[in-house]
């Protein structure tokens, strides 16, 4: 008799139809449990927790739930589309996280990925808490207050996190976590072009509108350098449109190719980030394989590899003035900005996915 096939579910809060980084790191560990072989679910919501909530007019219920079976029967869901899925992982399309959206995952091993998910998995009583794993990749107080999040925290469930920075939260709540950071991609992204021989002028930054990620300041940090320094060039990339006011010496690149990608970092001498909170900071770490020097502000997520004057500039959140500074003495000085370059790209290599999945993995058979 074969034995049973260990299962898994990873609870995301939300159809996605663009890259997120969120998203990226559960597909990554949705990929690697099936390769071993595991049965692995990617469960969406049609609902999301903190709108469910809201919905008190029966009518509007209903109506919701009308639409979301048609869209369902109709197959017009889709979902992870950017991402390399293993074609032989399911994606379960529910109307909303409850006992009986999961009543079949009974025995599987149910990953939150978000705070509404935990949130929604705290309710369902069809599933011992045993099974029940909270992965906290940020502290995701934008649908739901600072305070949900804590009380989110001592949750009768394991709490798997990314970062010092997060797992001292949880533990600030009076529980523990276990750290697990996250790895890169080392056959996605790659250094093809020595550091050596990069112009000191051309920078890279990821553009987003989410305010925390700063890009203004990021950007009024280069409008500094660039009245000094008139050759100075920025190539830009990110999910959205670009800023409709962009100044002609950016180039900007909307969801660029695996090949346009490296591309990017690779013809880059800097990278430059700004923001004032990351869960963890993945382009930071793309960008160091790359052969990037960094330029970054002072925050929990940025700094698992940004460590001042040795893999990175840090500057203060906010303070343009400051990161203008750290950027100009990169640019100003060339041998400085190789040594850092070389030593973020050797001490990145020490974040493999190979690494994350066997602590993840251990961390929910235990």
């Amino acid at each position: 008799m074969q034995p049973e096939q260990n299962k898994i579910v990873f609870l995301l809060p939300w159809r996605d139809e663009v890259p997120v980084g969120g998203y990226k790191v559960a597909y990554e560990y949705a990929n690697r449990f099936y390769r071993d072989g595991w049965n692995v679910t990617i469960c969406y919501p049609h609902v999301r927790g903190s709108f469910k909530q809201d919905i008190k007019n029966p009518f509007l219920r209903l109506k919701m739930r009308v639409g979301f079976f048609y869209r369902f029967f109709k197959n017009h869901y889709k979902a992870g589309e950017w991402f390399p899925l293993e074609s032989g992982i399911k994606k379960f399309f529910i109307f909303a996280i409850s006992d009986s959206a999961l009543r079949d995952y009974k025995d599987a091993k149910i990953i939150a990925t978000a705070v509404e998910t935990a949130i929604e998995l705290n309710a369902v009583r069809s599933v011992p808490n045993a099974n029940k794993f909270y992965f906290i990749q940020d502290f995701e107080a934008w649908n739901v207050s600072e305070n949900a999040v804590y009380v989110s925290y001592r949750f009768p469930m394991k709490k798997l996190t990314i970062a010092p920075w997060l797992r001292e939260r949880v533990e600030s709540a009076g529980e523990k976590a276990e750290l697990i950071p996250n790895g890169f991609d080392f056959d996605y992204f790659t250094l093809s072009k020595t550091v050596e021989n990069r112009s000191p002028y051309e920078i890279a930054m990821l553009y987003h509108k989410d305010e925390r990620k700063r890009c203004e300041d990021a950007m009024k940090a280069l409008e500094l350098i660039k009245r000094q320094i008139p050759e100075l060039h920025v190539t830009m990339f990110g999910v959205p449109e670009p800023p409709s006011d962009l100044p002609d010496w950016y180039t900007y690149h909307r969801q660029p190719s695996k090949t346009l990608h490296n591309a990017i970092y690779n013809n880059a001498a800097i990278f430059v980030a700004a923001s004032k909170m990351e869960g963890f900071g993945l382009t930071l770490g793309e960008a160091m394989i790359s052969g990037c020097a960094i330029a970054c502000t002072n925050n929990g997520g940025f700094s698992c590899m940004a460590i001042h004057n040795k893999t990175a500039l840090l500057s203060p959140v906010f303070d343009t003035e400051a990161l203008a500074k750290n950027i100009l003495r990169l640019i100003n000085d060339n041998e400085f900005r190789i040594k850092l370059a070389r030593a973020g790209n050797e001490y990145i290599r020490q974040f493999t996915w190979e690494k994350a999945f066997e602590s993840f993995k251990t961390a929910v058979n235990r």
